[in-house]
């Protein structure tokens, strides 16, 4: 993985943006990050950690740091960085969360974390833009944005920081921890918590399968007891069964289940003799109950019988009473026949008298062929006046019509004359019109020219005023040019006198650092015969630099005053330029004057546009009395058409109506009178009267079809009555009537026959099935009935013992499966459990095959540790001459440590005795850790399939080491720099920045935030 580039905003102590480009920074393949202690050098480390992972390097640091205080509310806080692994070119931008002023109202809101992730084509030069990013988004989700980055780094954040970032003082704290700490941070580091998962699953499928092994012991020990209960074993036998081994179990359980079903068999072939004895026990008490219920059943009918024979006579009568009634029930309908016709005959004849009241006389003496014709001709001229009703029934309203038509055609004559007057002097007015729009149009088309004049005076009074502000505020630039010049100067002079002061007294400084038999890092000798004196007014390295920004910030200052200068020539020349020599007051009234006159035109444009309005108002008014006066004339044709027609058409319909009237009043002479002065239709009056006269014409010829036809029917049913009464073997007709039975009385009768026959059939046919029946024949039902009750006694109780004994065998069979199955589980259970019993025992250290006594994790550790000493070692020999070397150690450091294997010695080979790695000094602590830290990125850089690691940033104490020590570091340093490697080095130590040019230098501001520039 290599960075290219990273932009930040708003971050720790940095308010500004800052853009940092690594591929140029690294060129060399080394460069330092120095600045003071907290100025945020570990801030920019934190930076990168942060927008991939999206927390901080260290630990212990909190993520709260990210926003700076230094920031305005409205500046974003982001980190903005591409980067480059196997798999392509990807950039992040990712925001922290923080509180920022709410847009709506007072009080804050809490800005959520973001972030937004690209694939990109090619590398951007310089800092990407914001907002037109390229290449193609991935994702702009906290969780996906994660996890697609860990996929393409390869890395998780505690494997980054262990491999890319070394922070300040972790593995100084990893050197010098106990076995349990080491522990832990190894854990973290190698992800090897699987171990100890897979470590404490095992033990518990150990205590799983334990329990397991006793659920089935307790399963074969519980089946025992069931089938000894159900088998009904004595306790001796019982004993036996528990005591004995699972294979000796299935064969004891067998023969016993043999014993109880030879008791089955045995009570079985009692109970079939019980049975056969019953049968006939059964049998032979039903043949004597069944002789005892005929001998009864004989006796009862022989009394039946005597009792019908008796009742003979009285059913002989009883059956010529029903014949009489039978013949005589077809003469009572045809009596009843004769009686309705003489009604009917007699309500015909009133009916044709009441008819003849409502004719004349001369049509209601009329014969049927004659009112036939007399009907036809009021029948015709009915017809004809309903046809002319309707026309009858308009005539008022047509005459009505006709008079308001008349009216309304004066009215319209009327109103055509008043427009015709009014659209007479309309060409005047309009001339009228056209001269005022003609006058105002003058005056408005110079508004144009009126508003661009106003333009200019502004222009010009502008720049005049310009020239007055701006002379001043050149005045006042150059006063201020002087003193930061001056300034300047006293800086310069300030800061080079230090460092002469600091030159002129390096030896002193040097000699401090001077060690009895260590070498001079000017003359090397290990002998220091004189060392120079550090005086007490000495400047120090801090005040040289101090000076030094000073005289910067001095010179900054300088050239911003003559930018200033400058700037307000230039402007100052460009406003005399636009002014032409015109002062403020002649440029205020040229302005006055011309809005004055862009007013009038402005009020003219008004006049022409209200005027122009008005004009075509007065024309869509003529156009709109031309055209009332159009319709005027057209409606006024209309309707003087239109009554002309409706007149004739009312004398014709008048015409035609009063000869029907004539007509139909002729027809109506002979009866009563019809008046139809008042009436408001006198064609509907005669039309009803017509009617009514063919209704009753109609009711009369059907009144007399009426009459003839009852007297008809009188006729024919007298005769059938007397054909009827003689077929039927009476003489007169009143016999007959007196041999009809009611109807309650025949069914009575009838039911009494019916019911004699039935019976003597009934007891007849029974006596002839006893015949066979002796007469002296009797039954004995008392012995048989106790002989039964014996044997179904017997029957009862050997069945009931055979059932308790099936029951017993099905019991003892059924609990012979469950411990046959329970035997079959216990085996398989110990078979399945032995293996996870082994291996649980091999992974906790306990069992007897780990020879070691040592837990799988910790042994996968141990391993794993092995591997970071021996990648240490490879640098730490090359640092300190061979003198140092780590190994691993099986003892314990401390009473307390509870686990071996993780101890760790530091072998002096000057010596060859054994340290503790808490004894070493500042600087050998630094070389150990460091070594340690490289080694253990080598490792997880393995472990994570071999991910290309192309940045590497060092976050350690250089500061304690000697020169010569400083320089074997920087020598491994550079040793991973020619193997592919960018190496970001952290320090503040002034040797660090003699040996390494390129670099990002973090300085303070007076505001007390931070800056940070690039040099490269």
């Amino acid at each position: 993985m290599h960075l290219h580039s990273m932009t930040l905003q708003a971050i720790g102590p940095f308010p500004g943006r800052h853009h940092v480009d690594f591929a140029e920074l690294g060129a060399s393949g080394l460069f330092l990050l120095e600045g003071p202690t907290g100025a945020g050098k570990s801030t920019v480390i934190d930076a990168v950690v942060f927008a991939l992972y999206g927390k901080v390097a260290s630990e212990a640091a909190s993520e709260d740091r990210l926003r700076s205080a230094y920031a305005t509310p409205d500046v974003e806080s982001f980190v903005d960085l591409v980067l480059e692994t196997g798999s392509g070119i990807y950039r992040v931008r990712r925001s922290p969360a923080y509180e920022r002023p709410s847009k709506r109202g007072g009080g804050t809101t809490k800005q959520q974390a973001g972030v937004r992730l690209w694939r990109l084509q090619s590398v951007p030069e310089g800092a990407p833009d914001d907002d037109a990013p390229e290449g193609d988004l991935f994702s702009s989700r906290l969780d996906e944005a994660g996890a697609e980055l860990q996929r393409i780094i390869g890395l998780d954040r505690q494997q980054f920081v262990q491999t890319v970032v070394l922070p300040q003082g972790e593995f100084a704290s990893f050197l010098r921890a106990n076995p349990e700490d080491r522990r832990g941070l190894l854990q973290k580091v190698f992800g090897t918590e699987i171990y100890e998962r897979a470590q404490a699953e095992l033990a518990e499928m150990q205590r799983g399968a334990k329990r397991a092994v006793e659920a089935a012991d307790a399963a074969v020990h519980q089946g025992v007891t069931m089938f000894c209960r159900s088998a009904q074993v004595g306790p001796a036998d019982g004993e036996a069964f528990r005591d004995a081994a699972d294979a000796d179990l299935p064969g004891l359980v067998a023969a016993r289940v043999a014993e109880i079903e030879a008791e089955v068999e045995e009570h079985e072939g009692a109970e079939l003799a019980a049975n056969a004895r019953l049968v006939a026990a059964r049998d032979a008490h039903d043949v004597e109950r069944r002789l005892a219920e005929q001998l009864e059943q004989r006796a009862a009918l022989r009394a039946e019988k005597a009792a019908l024979d008796a009742a003979v006579p009285s059913v002989v009568e009883h059956r010529e009473v029903l014949e009489a009634a039978r013949r005589a029930e077809v003469v009572a309908p045809v009596r009843a026949g004769v009686e309705v016709a003489d009604r009917a005959h007699a309500t015909a004849q009133t009916e044709l008298a009441t008819v003849r009241t409502e004719l004349p006389e001369a049509v209601a003496a009329l014969d049927p062929t004659a009112l036939e014709e007399a009907r036809r001709e009021p029948a015709d001229a009915a017809a004809r006046l309903r046809h002319l009703e309707s026309d009858g029934a308009r005539l008022p309203d047509r005459e009505r019509d006709l008079r308001d038509g008349r009216a309304s055609l004066s009215d319209a004559d009327e109103k055509a004359d008043v427009l015709r007057a009014q659209n007479a002097g309309r060409p005047a007015r309009r001339a009228e019109h056209e001269a005022a729009v003609e006058e105002s149009s003058v005056l408005a088309a110079e508004l144009s020219l009126r508003q661009k004049a106003v333009l200019d005076a502004d222009a010009v009074l502008r720049a005049a005023r310009g020239v007055e502000e701006t002379g001043a505020a050149l005045e006042r630039a150059g006063d201020t040019l002087q003193v930061t010049r001056r300034a300047a100067a006293v800086a310069g002079e300030a800061e080079d006198a230090l460092r002469a002061a600091r030159i002129a007294g390096i030896a002193g400084e040097l000699a401090v650092d001077l060690r009895a038999d260590e070498k001079c890092p000017v003359c090397g000798s290990v002998e220091h015969p004189a060392p120079a004196a550090l005086t007490a007014d000495h400047p120090g390295a801090g005040q040289v630099e101090e000076a030094a920004r000073v005289t910067a910030d001095a010179q900054e200052h300088l050239a911003e005053a003559r930018a200033e200068v400058d700037r307000l020539s230039e402007r100052l020349e460009g406003h005399r330029a636009a002014t032409g020599g015109t002062g403020v007051v002649a440029a205020e009234e040229r302005l006055a004057g011309a809005r004055t006159a862009v007013t009038e035109a402005q009020q003219a444009v008004t006049v022409r546009d209200e005027a122009r309005a008005a004009l075509a108002e007065f024309d869509e008014e003529t156009a709109a009395l031309a055209e009332r006066l159009a319709d005027v004339d057209q409606d006024r044709a209309s309707l003087r058409s239109r009554l002309e027609a409706e007149e004739l058409a009312l004398e014709r319909d008048r015409a035609t109506i009063a000869t029907e009237l004539e007509r139909a009043a002729a027809l109506l002479g002979d009866g009563s009178p019809v008046d139809t002065v008042d009436a408001p239709n006198p064609v509907a009056v005669l039309a009803d009267a017509l009617d009514e006269r063919v209704t009753a014409i109609d009711a009369l010829r059907a009144a007399q079809a009426a009459c003839a036809a009852a007297e008809e029917a009188v006729a024919t049913r007298r005769t059938e009555l007397a054909e009827v009464v003689t077929s039927s073997g009476f003489a007169t007709v009143d016999d007959a009537l007196a041999a009809v039975l009611p109807e309650t009385e025949r069914l009575r009768v009838e039911k009494v026959v019916r019911d004699h026959d039935a019976a003597t059939v009934r007891v007849e046919t029974a006596l002839e099935a006893l015949a066979e029946l002796a007469d002296d024949a009797q039954a004995d039902v008392t012995s048989t009935q106790a002989a039964l009750r014996d044997a179904e006694s017997a029957y009862t109780a050997i069945s009931q013992r055979l059932a308790f004994v099936r029951r017993r065998l099905a019991d003892a069979r059924a609990d012979q499966d469950h411990l046959v199955d329970a035997l079959g589980a216990s085996a398989w259970t110990r078979t399945e459990a032995d293996p996870v019993l082994r291996m649980a025992g091999l992974a906790s250290g306990s069992s007897g095959d780990n020879a070691r006594a040592m837990s799988l994790a910790t042994y996968v550790l141990v391993r794993r540790f092995e591997d970071v000493v021996a990648a240490a070692n490879d640098r730490l020999s090359q640092m300190c001459d061979g003198r140092y070397e780590l190994v691993r150690s099986d003892d314990k450091e401390a009473v307390r440590t509870r686990k071996t294997g993780l101890a760790m010695k530091v072998v002096d080979h000057w010596t060859e005795a054994s340290r503790d790695p808490r004894t070493l000094s500042g600087g050998e602590t630094f070389q150990v850790s460091l070594c340690l830290a490289l080694g253990m990125a080598d490792v997880v850089t393995a472990e994570a399939g071999g991910v290309d690691l192309g940045t590497l940033f060092v976050d350690e104490g250089f500061g304690t080491l000697d020169p010569e020590s400083l320089e074997n570091v920087l020598d491994v340093l550079g040793r991973l720099r020619e193997g592919g490697r960018t190496i970001g080095v952290v320090s503040h130590v002034d040797a660090m920045k003699q040996s390494i040019a390129e670099r990002i230098q973090v300085s303070r501001l007076p505001s007390g935030a931070s800056t940070l520039t690039v040099r490269a």
